[in-house]
């Protein structure tokens, strides 16, 4: 083991120490004891004497107790730790963990482009998912701890950044409140909230898929990109596992081979997949998403098991109980970020532009003009919300 130097005029907030791994062991071997480590980092304390407070001090009977409480000041560490592997162990001792409080802004907006969004803020970077890299991503976590916050986000930047291009077909399967101030925007086909409305949205989804298929063969293109398509289109569910819940078996079923069709398929034909659910155990996520989800984020788990299922390690069980948007996003590597919380206030700002109650013949009008002058196919698919 050896003390790697850091600038600490660049970056004072760390120090970092390589180790090379014993044979026998692997990465994920540290990583599952990732709490422990931090558990021990932090179980002592250190004194912090504030100067300003002796400039505070008066002169009366309590002088000593005064004097006594600014020498006597403890502060529990809060040392955070990263851990990477380059050919080496690294451990990254970070002085002061993350922030708890990371909002959603006009400055955190500008920060991201084109088909990219916001996932959060590590201890030393800002994250982006890009979308046209990484095009289907799943995201898990407990109820109240960020992820439908997130999901909230990922529409709402892709609405501001790619207001003529984006598509939404939205399934909240919690009966729609999440996804219903996004309704009536004139990117959303259509927001379906039980069995039967998924059912019609992901048939007519996959008709729409199958025929571009048809359309890129003939065509001899490779991919939406070689077709010089804009449009991308996002299927977002929320609350997964509630399909495992349909009381019909075949309708169970058909949309975990929809949604699985999507994911296998559609990335080169412009759709985009993000698969929600705060229950992530082996019988409700479907394996065909899983085998073709390129990124996750994940939000605290209740155990071991269902952070396995999702991040194929432990951990998202280990992340701060009470911490909204503390997650892990897998891509290539792991690392913990705390997403931004974005207030609803905010959205409605944000897409009010784009709110528009079309009638349906006059979208279907709308939508076959520009399938048309891209030399596209045309379903009529989706009705009104």
């Amino acid at each position: 083991m050896y003390r790697r130097n850091t600038n600490k005029k660049s970056d004072p907030n760390y120090t970092e120490y390589v180790f090379k791994i014993p044979l026998g062991l692997e990465l994920s071997d540290f990583q599952d004891k990732y709490g422990k480590f931090k558990d021990g980092l932090n179980n002592r304390s250190a004194y912090r004497i504030n100067l300003r407070q002796f400039k505070e001090l008066k002169f009366n009977r309590t002088f000593i107790k005064q004097l006594r409480s600014i020498l006597e000041n403890r502060e529990q560490f809060r040392k955070e730790i990263e851990i990477e592997y380059d050919g080496m162990l690294i451990f990254r001792v970070y002085d002061k963990g993350l922030t708890r409080d990371y909002t959603f802004d006009d400055a955190l907006l500008k920060k991201v482009s084109n088909w990219e969004i916001p996932i959060g803020i590590t201890l030393r970077d800002f994250i982006r998912h890009d979308f046209e890299k990484l095009q289907m991503l799943v995201v898990a976590g407990m109820t109240r701890y960020g992820k439908t916050v997130f999901l909230k986000n990922a529409v709402t930047t892709l609405i501001h950044n790619e207001p003529d291009n984006v598509k939404f077909t939205l399934i909240d399967l919690k009966g729609g409140l999440a996804f219903s101030r996004f309704a009536n925007c004139k990117q959303v086909n259509t927001v379906a909230k039980n069995a039967e409305e998924t059912i019609d949205a992901l048939e007519a989804i996959h008709t729409e898929l199958l025929d571009r298929q048809e359309l890129f063969l003939s065509k001899g293109w490779e991919d939406i990109g070689e077709a010089g398509w804009k449009e991308r289109h996002f299927v977002i569910v929320d609350e997964g596992a509630e399909i495992a819940g349909f009381p019909d078996n075949k309708e169970r079923d058909r949309c975990s081979y929809l949604l699985g069709e999507v994911a296998r398929i559609g990335a080169g034909l412009g759709y985009r997949l993000i698969f929600a659910t705060q229950y992530p155990t082996a019988d409700v996520f479907p394996r065909s998403i899983k085998s073709n989800t390129s990124a996750a984020l994940c939000f605290k788990l209740k155990n071991s098991t269902q952070s396995m299922v999702v991040l194929d390690r432990k951990g998202a069980e280990s992340l701060p109980l009470k911490l909204p948007g503390r997650a892990i996003y897998q891509t290539d590597c792991d690392r913990i970020v705390q997403t931004p919380y974005i207030k609803n206030s905010f959205i409605d700002t944000t897409i009010a532009p784009h709110i528009t109650i079309k009638a349906r013949s006059e979208r279907i009008a709308s939508q076959r003009s520009d399938e048309k002058a891209t030399g596209g196919t045309y379903t009529a698919q989706f009705e009104e919300v």
